[in-house]
């Protein structure tokens, strides 16, 4: 069986629809005149729309999201879940005290696991450590305030900030030019 290459043969198959369709389009063209009876129009002049454009937008942004986390390590499951809720509380009441609503405030990736290794390799059952970690997604409404948000969580326990974007909290689409409102209405 020969090698069939499948990209050639999706070109080909399209080539070929290409032809047919071309060919369907004319012919019932031609069988419309001729069930008329009547002669094709004769042309008018050209009628074509030509759009064309070329457009930059420029918005400052007005919010920000970050993803803020969290990690302990401790001895026990139970005392890395602990550990790990009363710096989420901490963290929690730095926003709200630095203007964070509440609402903007939202918990996610709760993770708990074993660390098994050190600095020595594989550790002994006796010697285990367990890490517990969550992430807050915080919307951050006043711009300048960035700096002293994350600030404030870090500095109550926080210790990975993962990303700072930044974008429009109810983008609007643009208004069209009149030119362009008419060219889409046409």
């Amino acid at each position: 069986m020969p090698h069939t290459n499948p990209f050639r043969m999706a070109v080909d198959l399209g080539m070929i629809l290409g032809f047919t369709l071309t060919a369907l389009f004319a012919l019932s063209s031609a069988a419309t005149t001729a069930v008329a009876g009547a002669q094709p129009p004769a042309p008018t002049g050209s009628r074509s729309i030509t759009a064309a454009g070329n457009g930059t937008a420029v918005i400052e942004p007005d919010t920000a999201t970050a993803a803020i986390e969290l990690e302990v390590l401790r001895p026990t499951v139970k005392e890395a879940s602990s550990a790990a809720q009363a710096v989420l509380a901490d963290v929690w009441a730095a926003l709200v005290a630095h203007n964070i609503d509440e609402s903007d405030i939202r918990t996610s990736h709760l993770s708990i696991f074993a660390g098994g290794f050190g600095p020595g390799g594989l550790r002994n059952e006796d010697e285990m450590r367990y890490h517990a970690s969550n992430t807050l997604f915080i919307t951050i409404r006043d711009l300048d305030s960035i700096d002293a948000v994350l600030d404030a969580a870090i500095a109550a326990g926080a210790n990975n900030v993962y990303s700072v974007d930044f974008s429009l909290s109810d983008p609007v689409p643009l208004p069209l030019s009149p030119r362009r409102a008419q060219a889409v209405a046409d």
